[in-house]
């Protein structure tokens, strides 16, 4: 999808990692079977690492920014459905990937088992199902939306703190940094 914003070019890459790390994790489930619980080596543990990571906070992080900083203004100005829908998403998404990275966690501390290994692979499916649909529709519809709601002045404020760690990953808050009024839209 092409954008014009510097906040929508920061989801697109977001969903590009994201896709890639999916990606990545679908072979690896998908190596073994249900039964066959696989070893952990080097390449498997610095998996769960980075999925643990992403699925922990970086996940976290764009949910935040887009239901507290796009949603808003995005419904204000008629797409409510969409929003709602990708609202659902974030709800039913967000458990799963909250329980998937304490499964990555766990397997690196203590590798997997006869009960872990089948729970890991169900979850992981589920949430590569959930996600890889999810990002679709924020492409075709979200970053387009993201687009046309923001003033300039607010999408180079929004994307500088986005991209710098602030906000909903525990810096300042974006909305202190965001101008309210719609006047210098170009």
């Amino acid at each position: 999808m092409h954008t014009e914003s510097q906040t929508g070019q920061l989801l697109h890459d977001d969903h590009h990692r994201t896709i890639d790390l999916l990606n990545t994790f679908e072979a690896c489930i998908e190596r073994t079977t249900e039964d066959h619980i696989p070893p952990l080596g080097p390449e498997d543990r610095a998996l769960l690492a980075t999925l643990g990571t992403e699925l922990g906070q970086s996940l976290e992080r764009h949910f935040m920014l887009e239901e507290e900083f796009l949603f808003p203004p995005i419904a204000a100005a008629g797409a409510y459905e969409m929003t709602a829908d990708l609202l659902a998403d974030h709800e039913t998404l967000r458990p799963l990937a909250q329980r998937l990275a304490r499964l990555c966690a766990l397997a690196l501390r203590e590798g997997f088992d006869e009960e872990s290994w089948p729970v890991f692979r169900h979850f992981g499916r589920e949430l590569i199902d959930g996600l890889v649909l999810h990002i679709q529709k924020e492409e075709t519809a979200l970053l387009g939306a993201v687009d046309a709601v923001l003033t300039p002045a607010q999408d180079a404020t929004l994307a500088q703190a986005y991209s710098h760690g602030k906000g909903a990953s525990g810096g300042p808050d974006e909305r202190t940094l965001l101008p309210s009024s719609q006047e210098d839209r170009s």
